[in-house]
């Protein structure tokens, strides 16, 4: 039988090197200055393990990056780790933080764990994009499914990574090339409205 734990206090007790202040939404710009790396790419796979001490619970994922933005170089595969995840019939979910799913195509801003060298989704959610295709262009979307919400399963059937429209749809989102500006502005000092209006 599988158990579940829903970990609203998990966020207290983890050492994430993250301030009090972004458990709230940041402005574009903000998450965009903070982040290590910025890549797009595609989940490849994805594994759930206990930390040492067999306390917490998380999810790693293979990315496979396509394209690096704002970065001249970098390796061609990166491993992600995000709190939360299934080990042994064991359910851990993190209130708020992103969903990893394999075969997604992505684009996410990145920061270091501080106790590793691993990578970590910056700013929860609001570091994680869906590619998203239509007839004419394709553009980015935030990811809408996060953990600890009731509609997870039912997301992940109605939002994979890469989305096929009809062609009489039209995409609402960001493209990358408008995306791309807006992270050398940031980078630059310049300031947004938060993305979500840009929908």
């Amino acid at each position: 039988m599988r158990r579940s734990l829903s970990l609203v206090t998990l966020l207290l007790i983890v050492a994430l090197p993250l301030s009090a202040s972004q458990f709230i939404n940041q402005p574009f710009d903000t998450v965009a200055r903070e982040a290590s790396l910025i890549v797009r790419g595609t989940v490849e796979n994805t594994w759930s393990a206990w930390d040492d001490s067999h306390e917490v619970i998380f999810t790693y994922a293979t990315v496979r990056v396509s394209r690096y933005i704002g970065e001249a170089t970098g390796p061609d595969t990166l491993v992600i780790r995000e709190v939360g995840g299934t080990v042994d019939g064991y359910t851990q979910e993190a209130i708020g933080f992103p969903v990893i799913r394999s075969g997604e195509e992505v684009v996410l801003m990145l920061a270091r764990w501080d106790d590793s060298a691993e990578y970590r989704i910056h700013a929860y959610n609001q570091g994680k994009y869906l590619v998203k295709k239509g007839f004419n262009r394709e553009v980015l979307i935030e990811d809408p499914v996060k953990q600890g919400e009731e509609r997870l399963e039912k997301s992940d059937r109605n939002h994979p990574g890469t989305v096929m429209l009809d062609a009489v749809d039209e995409p609402a989102g960001i493209t990358m090339d408008e995306f791309e500006q807006m992270v050398v502005d940031a980078r630059a000092g310049g300031r947004f409205v938060d993305i979500s209006k840009r929908r």
